[in-house]
Order: C-alpha cells, then sequence, then structure tokens
C-alpha cells in the first residue's frame, strides 16, 4: 500500500515519534545517507490481487471508496482519493481527533478470502454503500442546522483542534523582551502545523504530491533545494523539508496553495481553517515586512530609505512623571540633562512593573516633535515579526489615525473595519476569544480626524455589531469592545488630552538620545565606522550641536551633512557652525507638517504666502519672549501676532504643549522644542526684517523713514548694536541669539532663506567684513570671559558659513 494511503493522525504521531529530530527542530533525520537510502527506496506497492479497504466504522470510508459514481477507484501505485468538498473534510476532522489506534487500522483482504464470503456479498455492499450515503446525507443536514444555530455565536472562522495547555507557567522573561509569560498558543506551534499538513498531504495522489513538489521548484527558495525534494515521497519528509528550507509560516502557506493547485479546495480550506491562526499571522508579517522594514530618514525621499536595524538606536523611554517633556539643558545656562522619571526599554511598555498586579491595556506614548515616535513603532513592529520581543502578541494591527477616514463609508462592524484595512484579517471572529492575544496600534492620534466623542458615542461591545467608526475606536479604547486586547496609542503631547487620562493604564515618554546614544547612532549608520567616529568628534567640538543631538532627527541632521562634509581632506579643521543646521531644521520640520496635514503631492509641499508669514509672526513673537526673559508662550501671545491656535496646531512640529491645567484654551502652556530654536527663531527674524523690509528691529526708536525704504544697507548697521547690547548682558541670555544671527549673514547660510523668506535672487549682504574688524575689536575690549568666548564662537560661525559648511 502506498505511503499516501493512510491518513490518520495517529499514524503521523507514530512516524513523527519513531523519528529522529531534524536539524530545524521537526522530524526529519540529519544524516545525509540515510536521506538518500530513503530516497532510494520505490514506494509499496499493492499485491498483483484485488484488494479492498474495510473500514466499517471509519468516516474516511465515505471518502476513500465512494467517488462521484459510488464506486472505489484502484490505481496501480494503491488507493486514490478523489478531491474531496469542505464539508467531507470537516467531517474527517471531526472523526479523525483523539482516535486510538485500533480504530483507524484497516482490514485488508485478498481474492482469495472474499471468495469464501457468501454470494450476497454484492448485495451486503450495496445496502452498506446505501447505508453510508444517508447517514452522510442526515450528518450534513444536522451541521448544517448545527451552523445556523449557532452561526452568531461559535462561528469563529477557524477549526479548533482539542489540546491541553502546558500547566507550568514558562520561566519569566528577561527585561527587554516585553510580553511573554505566556506559552506559545498550540495552535501557532510546530507539532499542530506539521500534524495537519502532513495529515492533508496524505489524502493526496502520488501524482497530485509531484505536481505540489514541482510547483515548488518555482519558488525562489526552493530552486537551489528541489533536487533534494525531487525524491521525497513520504508526507512527512516533504512538510518537514518545507518547514526547514521556508520557515513555519511560509511551508504552511505554499501547501495551501499546493493544494488550491491540485483542484482540491475542499482539503485546502480544511488546512487553511485548522491553521487559520498561524495563516494570518504569516500574512501579517509579510505585510508588515514591507511596509516597516525600510526607514525614511527626515521625508520621504525616493531610494534613500534604509533598513531600519541600521540606523535604530533605541531612546530613553520613561514613565511619565511630573517633569515636561522639553529638555532644559543649555549651553549658556548649564542645565545638567538628567533622568528623574522610571526608566524602561521600549519592548515593556506593556510588561507590569514588579508591584502592579493589573495587566496594562492601554499606553498612551507622547515626545516632542523629532523625538522618534512612528520610529519607536516601526521598530516594535519588525521586532515582534522577527520574534525578538513581545512573542505573547499572536497578531498585531497597526492602525494610522491619518488613514482611519479613508475607510468604507457608512456603519461598519469592527471585522469589516479591520478587512478593509488588512486583507489577510477579513471576518476574523475568533480575535473575540479569550486566548486571542491582539495588539491595536494606534500612531499619530493628532492627525485623527474623527471627533472620538467618548461621552455621546454608542458602547459597542461587539466586533460584529455594526456602528459608525468613531464609535467602534472609542469602545477600543475603553475596553467594552475586544476587552483581551491592547492598545497602544502615540500622539504629540498636544492631542494626548482627546483620550480621558482614567482609560490609559500608562503613560510613557520618548526623551531622545543620551550621550552614548549618540555616538552609538552616529557609528551605527555608517559602514566605515572610522567615518562614524571622526563625525562624533566633530560634533562635540560644538557643545549646542551636543546638547540640540538629543533628538534623532536633528542627530540625522548632523550625520548627514558631516558624512558628505569629511569626503574633503580638508574638512573639519575649524568647530563646525551651528546655524546652517537650525536653519534647515525649519524648512524639514516645516514641510514634514505639510506631509502630514496636507499630503504628499506637488502642490501641498509648496509653501504658501501664509506658511513664510507664520514662521516671521513666530519669529516675532520668539525675539519678544527673549527680551522678557522666558521661554513659554500663550495663545494670548499668539493673538499678539495675528496667529491663532489652529495656525499653530497644523504646524506643530516646532513646537509643543507641556501644561494644561482644564479645557480653556487660555490656560494652556507651549514651548519650542528646544530653547535654542526659539532663540534662532528670533534671529532670523530680526535679520529677514532687516534685510528683505529695512528695518532695524533692534533700534527701531534710531531709524528714519529714509533708512526704512533702503533694503540695501550695510548690515553693520545691525550688528554693532545687537553686539553691544549682548555684551552688556549680565547673564548672556543674548548670547546664542547673537551667534545665530552673526551666522546668518554670511552665504552658504543665508541660502537656505531663499526661497522662503527672502526671494530667490535677493542681494548680497554688504559690509560682513565691518562686522568682522569691529568684533576683534570688542574682543580686545575688557569683557567677560564667557561674553569673549562667544565673540569666538561668531567668528567661527562666519568662517564657517562664508565657505559654505
Amino acid at each position: 500500500m502506498s505511503n499516501f494511503g493512510d491518513d490518520s493522525d495517529s499514524e503521523v504521531d507514530r512516524i513523527m515519534t519513531d523519528r529522529p529530530p531534524s536539524s530545524y527542530g521537526s522530524m526529519h533525520s540529519d544524516h545525509e545517507d540515510e536521506e538518500d537510502d530513503e530516497f532510494e527506496e520505490p514506494p509499496l506497492k499493492l499485491p498483483a490481487t484485488r484488494v479492498r479497504l474495510h473500514r466499517s466504522d471509519s468516516p474516511e470510508t465515505a471518502i476513500t471508496e465512494r467517488t462521484n459514481t459510488n464506486q472505489s477507484s484502484v490505481y496501480n501505485d494503491g488507493l486514490v482519493l478523489k478531491p474531496q468538498s469542505l464539508y467531507a473534510a470537516e467531517s474527517l476532522a471531526r472523526y479523525s481527533i483523539n482516535r486510538e489506534p485500533s480504530e483507524l487500522q484497516s482490514e485488508i483482504r485478498t481474492e482469495a478470502a472474499m471468495d469464501e464470503e457468501p454470494n450476497d456479498r454484492d448485495s451486503e455492499m450495496n445496502e452498506r454503500d446505501t447505508q453510508e450515503q444517508q447517514n452522510d446525507s442526515a450528518a450534513m443536514e444536522e451541521q448544517e442546522e448545527q451552523a445556523e444555530a449557532t452561526k452568531e455565536e461559535d462561528d469563529f472562522d477557524e477549526i479548533v483542534v482539542g489540546f491541553e495547555e502546558p500547566k507550568d507557567p514558562p520561566p519569566p522573561p528577561p527585561e527587554g523582551v516585553g510580553l511573554q509569560f505566556q506559552h506559545t498558543h498550540r495552535s501557532l506551534t510546530l507539532p499542530h502545523v506539521l500534524r495537519q499538513m502532513v495529515g492533508c498531504l496524505s489524502q493526496l495522489h502520488p501524482g497530485d504530491i509531484t505536481y505540489l513538489k514541482r510547483s515548488l521548484s518555482t519558488n525562489c527558495r526552493f530552486k537551489k533545494y528541489y533536487s533534494r525534494i525531487a525524491d521525497l515521497n513520504d508526507p512527512l519528509d516533504l512538510a518537514d523539508k518545507m518547514i526547514e528550507v521556508c520557515g513555519l509560516g511560509e511551508a504552511l502557506y505554499m501547501t495551501i496553495r499546493g493544494i488550491q493547485n491540485v483542484g482540491n479546495d475542499g482539503l485546502a480550506e480544511y488546512l487553511r481553517k485548522t491553521c487559520r491562526r498561524a495563516v494570518l499571522q504569516h500574512d501579517l508579517k509579510l505585510a508588515h515586512d514591507r511596509r516597516y522594514y525600510y526607514l525614511y530618514e527626515g521625508r520621504c525621499r525616493p531610494g534613500r530609505q534604509r533598513y531600519i536595524s541600521d540606523v535604530y538606536v533605541e531612546p530613553v523611554t520613561v514613565i511619565r512623571g511630573s517633569r515636561e517633556p522639553i529638555n532644559l539643558e543649555n549651553e549658556v545656562y548649564k542645565i545638567p540633562y538628567t533622568i528623574e522619571e522610571t526608566q524602561i526599554r521600549a519592548a515593556d511598555i506593556f510588561r507590569p512593573l514588579p508591584h502592579e498586579q493589573k495587566p496594562i491595556r492601554t499606553v498612551m506614548m507622547t515626545g516632542i516633535p523629532a523625538c522618534g515616535l512612528t520610529v519607536a513603532v516601526n521598530k516594535f513592529i519588525i521586532d515582534w515579526m522577527e520574534e525578538k520581543n513581545n512573542k505573547d502578541f499572536q497578531l498585531v494591527f497597526p492602525l494610522p489615525a491619518k488613514e482611519l477616514h479613508l475607510g468604507k463609508d457608512g456603519n461598519l462592524s469592527f471585522l469589516e473595519m479591520l478587512g478593509s484595512f488588512f486583507a489577510e484579517a477579513d471576518d476574523i471572529k475568533f480575535i473575540e476569544k479569550p486566548d486571542c492575544l491582539s495588539l491595536f496600534i494606534i500612531d499619530a492620534l493628532e492627525l485623527c480626524k474623527h471627533n472620538l466623542d467618548f461621552k455621546n458615542n454608542e458602547v459597542i461591545s461587539s466586533a460584529r455589531v455594526k456602528a459608525p467608526l468613531d464609535a467602534l475606536l472609542t469602545s477600543l479604547i475603553k475596553g467594552t469592545l475586544l476587552p483581551n486586547a491592547r492598545v497602544w496609542i502615540t500622539s504629540h503631547v498636544t492631542a494626548a488630552h482627546r483620550i480621558p487620562p482614567e482609560l490609559i493604564d500608562r503613560f510613557v515618554e520618548l526623551r531622545g538620545f543620551t550621550d552614548e546614544m549618540k555616538q552609538e547612532y552616529f557609528t551605527k549608520r555608517t559602514t566605515d565606522a572610522e567615518l562614524g567616529r571622526k563625525v562624533y568628534n566633530h560634533m562635540k567640538r560644538s557643545k549646542a550641536l551636543e546638547i540640540i543631538c538629543h533628538l534623532p532627527l536633528f542627530s540625522w541632521m548632523v550625520a548627514f551633512i558631516f558624512e558628505r562634509g569629511f569626503q574633503d581632506p580638508e574638512y573639519g579643521k575649524h568647530p563646525p557652525g551651528i546655524t546652517t543646521f537650525y536653519a534647515q531644521l525649519i524648512v524639514v520640520q516645516m514641510n514634514r507638517s505639510f506631509e502630514k496635514y496636507r499630503g504628499c503631492n506637488v502642490e501641498a509641499q509648496k509653501w504658501r504666502d501664509e506658511d513664510k508669514s507664520f514662521i516671521e509672526m513666530m519669529g516675532k513673537m520668539s525675539y519678544q519672549m527673549i527680551l522678557d526673559g522666558r521661554d513659554w508662550f500663550t495663545v494670548e501671545d499668539l493673538a499678539s501676532v495675528d496667529l491663532t491656535y489652529e495656525d499653530l496646531r497644523s504646524r506643530d512640529e516646532l513646537t509643543t504643549e507641556v501644561r494644561r491645567k482644564n479645557d480653556d484654551i487660555h490656560t494652556w502652556i507651549f514651548k519650542f522644542v528646544h530653547i535654542t530654536v526659539q532663540e534662532y527663531m528670533a534671529a532670523m527674524y530680526v535679520y529677514v526684517a532687516f534685510r528683505k523690509h529695512g528695518k532695524n528691529v533692534i533700534e527701531p526708536s534710531k531709524m528714519s523713514w529714509f533708512q526704512g525704504q533702503n533694503k540695501d544697507r550695510p548690515v553693520i548697521e545691525l550688528y554693532r548694536p545687537a553686539i553691544d547690547r549682548a555684551l552688556a548682558s549680565p547673564n548672556g541670555h543674548l548670547d546664542m541669539f547673537l551667534r545665530f544671527l552673526i551666522g546668518l549673514v554670511t552665504p552658504g547660510t543665508e541660502d537656505n532663506l531663499h526661497g522662503y523668506l527672502l526671494s530667490h535672487y535677493h542681494p548680497k549682504a554688504k559690509g560682513t567684513e565691518d562686522v568682522v574688524k569691529y568684533i576683534n575689536k570688542k574682543m580686545s575690549d575688557n569683557i567677560h570671559p564667557d561674553r569673549r568666548r562667544n565673540l569666538e564662537l561668531c567668528l567661527v560661525e562666519l568662517e564657517e558659513g562664508k565657505q559654505g559648511r
């Protein structure tokens, strides 16, 4: 009898227990000699006499003995199974589970034995066939009635195979690997998937097996291994080799497709349902791999993507306390950057602390712009996909808030909503089961266009009930919908208040890079380790750059410019200038806000007049804040420069909200992402007002009407009072402002303003030599050592900007 004739699970178990484990961990032998011997062994042939399988109490009789003509089909190589219906496959599953080996043994009777039977053997067989046919029809009707009665309650789109959970819990996982406190669900394990694959492959005709193996040769992973599977006739060997070469999920997927290709859709559907979670997990991982494995640093530019594992450095992640999210460290004020809150690993955001007994269901992660929130989400998904962290999550569904309004119109059930975003997750009713732990990630809440009305929305408790999408989202966050799932929300601080705090189990913040992380980032992102060390050491020569590089986005800008600068052997003789970086930061962040709120088409990316006016007015407000000696502003400050909160919210990549006492918008407090950004904005406003409008903002009382109309005046008229006022400062609060103001006058730096705040053909500044002379003159006077050092750095800005570095 052929090896493909026996389809019982007990026979599979017997073969699996008798075979040594392979290198992959399944049941294939590691010895090549044994493999060759097994390959050369011809398949077992039937004897020349007629053979009949007698399974009086086995449901396989209906499959193996009866075809469309109600007669057996006997081939030279043994009994052949015709393509069966889904009902027959499911009947096979119901009866084949947990059977004893004695019930599965077939009784083979030869022709001589059959001749000794009574003459009415044929009539007896016909009666038995008729009775089996009637029993099958009754079973089908009974199944349809049960399916109809339990359709709304028990149809979870998967066939559950009985198994026992391990009694002993797994050992506690180390820190940094997330949720791994449970045993892997049985339907996702290697033994279960292998047993189902072997059981289904055993139902195929040898010719179908040959066709399936040849179809594998077209797969890119199997081209070099086809010679090793061409002679495999045993279903266990074939399934084992597929898993060894392709992995569990890919092997299962190809087996289902192969069975469909040979025309046995019912058997393929049965295999898909018995391994439904493994199939869905594999499909989701493929989709995540295509979408999240690559990273665009800064802005999306074709051909500039990087592997996320090549550039990602895990930033500081803390459980939020009372401290503001802004880094207060400054070159002038010497405020050290310390971590005061409870620091955790990024993968452990759902992991309870030792003193916490309640599981963490909903996590809100916030951070200032440019701190890397979206990149942290991408890395989390990739680590789950590669089975490095958070293995307890069977399924992970990223739901970008920017795309939530793009789904189907009208009322949808939660399952239909998932199916509209993930075609692989169509009609997955088993997601409501308590043993299906899933994670939903709502990224960038500030881009969500739904109201999220937690007070008035309908409360949804079933994933099959149709409701507006806004009600589905609020019910998911509340926990009435899929209470066993986990929800992770990322947001800028400004939009985080849209979620009532009592619905959040844990607030987490990203704080950027420490000094050690900065060094790791600069050396990791390039294949030349020596170049990475050069970039890092050159960056450290400027204290201002070293501080602001705690923002991952700024670190990317510095690395991007320095890596290309060091292609020149003469590069790096002087300390780096900082003005160029801040000028480019403003442009990059404004363009990123256009992408977020307007779109990525060409028209949406163009700077409008209101965008240029917004930058100028924010600079005007920043200058007034410096004169007042404060680093925060309110809605009233915005109104004083003809701006509104909506103007700020739609261009939120430069500022962040730091405090909100109540819902009164006039009590909200805002800050720039760093105080040096505020100082640059103030210097840019003063410089543009002088070069574009001919206004000397520093000494407005001394400016005559004629001077105000002259837009081509020597810049020394602006810099002389600015230097004098900065030197007169007792605490140096104008030092950085002066450095930025002087750095803007050089051609290499001013070019960053052309096309945005200045025209493309704006004339070059006059009188820069007089500025250098005046600075040298002041340095020769008896001034404070800190002010002298700042003037030296101003000369560095002039030198670096002059050479366009």
